[in-house]
């Protein structure tokens, strides 16, 4: 399947150097993928209500809710990306209840790549 590329400044379309909408290929695709994977809300895609993160029901407005189980569902969000063989997720809290991290991940290819969170 192709994946539209999306700037990562603005997560906007961006025209390839013929006019037409530029499609991301190889890791940076994958990195891509991840990002949206580890966005989308449970229950919001209109054809796959299965996938995604439980943002809404379990963990946005919750209280002392488990940063490891965060992890569990953005490290099972990104192992859904074809040819993402492993992931590590990396997490911080601040004071101020925000949280910070990294994805970092290796495809079948033995690339790696890192997305900010």
């Amino acid at each position: 399947m192709k994946t539209l590329f999306l700037r990562p400044d603005s997560w906007d379309l961006v025209l390839d150097t013929d006019g037409n909408i530029a499609v991301a290929n190889s890791t940076y695709q994958q990195a891509q993928d991840i990002a949206s994977a580890c966005c989308t809300i449970k229950q919001d895609m209109y054809f796959n209500q299965q996938d995604g993160i439980p943002y809404l029901t379990d963990i946005l407005g919750k209280g002392k809710y488990p940063l490891a189980l965060y992890r569990k569902y953005l490290q099972d969000a990104a192992l859904s990306v074809p040819g993402v063989v492993s992931v590590q997720v990396e997490l911080q809290l601040t004071h101020e209840r925000i949280v910070h991290g990294q994805i970092k991940f290796t495809n079948d290819k033995n690339m790696t790549g890192v997305i900010g969170l």
